[in-house]
């Protein structure tokens, strides 16, 4: 009779390269099937694949691949995705290099599969109409998480991975110096519990952006197109804040900006948790000229 060796037992003793490939060699002989080899982070003690890479879903992926792009080379986008770096869920994913059109496809299936497999793990009963299905809730909830694709600017953490939107400017020909100022809607998912925060929960929220143009203006809809690009990821409120004034700044080349998020509504807090009714946020962030605390309140109250 075959002696089975546990999986969890071999893991433990890998350390390096040559044990996993020793333990590859052990696998085969013992007869474990449906494992591959993890390496153990040795400050965390959490296993993770190795090198990041999903190989066990390869065959899974490459099906929904050739469907989707019948013409173009799963091998080369599989490659790009698994060597994509980590990176944090308020940035996006030009800031590890960007990803094509098709390793993004593939990163979707690989999260709704995982989702899929989460559900399983709650005991959801995926043959329920109402979840399951070629394009079911976790096929939906990856939608929402990751984007349609790169151009998809609606999803809840569509900013991680869409383009920088084209932020178009001209020149200050008037020599305007009066604060420019837009209220916008801000949507956003909290970083602790990927539970959305916004301005639309609740009458009284609002969101200003307000900035002293120096040599350049920018186009009328632009603040609330680099908003929504910078908001719709994983953030603090703080944070968020801070980032949509680097962003303004950047894009208006001014240090003069102010940015107030007023009275937003979190439903981490409001539907779960404390449940508050009474619960709402409010930061600001500014710079330049709006020290003048006059000034600030003036364009706050438009």
């Amino acid at each position: 009779m075959t002696k089975r060796v546990s999986a969890i037992s071999l893991l433990r003793i890998c350390d390096n390269r040559k044990e996993i490939l020793d333990m590859k060699e052990v696998i085969v002989k013992t007869g474990i099937r449906n494992t591959r080899p993890h390496q153990v982070d040795k400050v965390s003690g959490l296993k993770s694949e190795s090198n990041g890479q999903f190989d066990y879903l390869k065959d899974f992926v490459a099906k929904r691949f050739e469907q989707k792009y019948p013409s173009m080379d799963f091998l080369t986008a599989w490659i790009e995705y698994n060597h994509l770096q980590d990176f944090k869920i308020s940035d996006n994913v030009e800031s590890v290099g960007g990803i094509s059109e098709q390793a993004h496809y593939i990163m979707r299936v690989i999260t709704e599969y995982h989702i899929g497999q989460a559900f399983k793990a709650m005991k959801i009963d995926m043959n329920d109409p109402n979840v399951g299905g070629e394009k079911g809730t976790p096929y939906r909830v990856a939608k929402m998480y990751c984007g349609d694709d790169l151009n998809d600017d609606s999803e809840l953490l569509s900013g991680r991975w869409s383009h920088r939107p084209h932020m178009a400017s001209f020149p200050n020909e008037s020599g305007q110096k009066y604060p420019i100022t837009k209220r916008v809607d801000i949507v956003s998912v909290c970083s602790h519990h990927t539970a959305p925060f916004s301005t639309l929960f609740r009458d009284g929220s609002y969101a200003v952006i307000s900035y002293i143009p120096d040599e350049k203006v920018l186009g009328i809809s632009k603040l609330q197109r680099i908003v929504d690009w910078v908001a719709r990821r994983g953030h603090l409120q703080e944070n968020l804040t801070k980032m949509i004034y680097d962003e303004v700044s950047k894009a208006a080349e001014t240090k003069s900006v102010y940015v107030k998020l007023s009275g937003l509504v979190h439903t981490c807090e409001s539907l779960r948790g404390t449940q508050s009714n009474e619960g709402a946020f409010t930061s600001e962030y500014y710079d330049g000229g709006f020290t003048n605390y006059d000034l600030r309140r003036e364009v706050s109250s438009q």
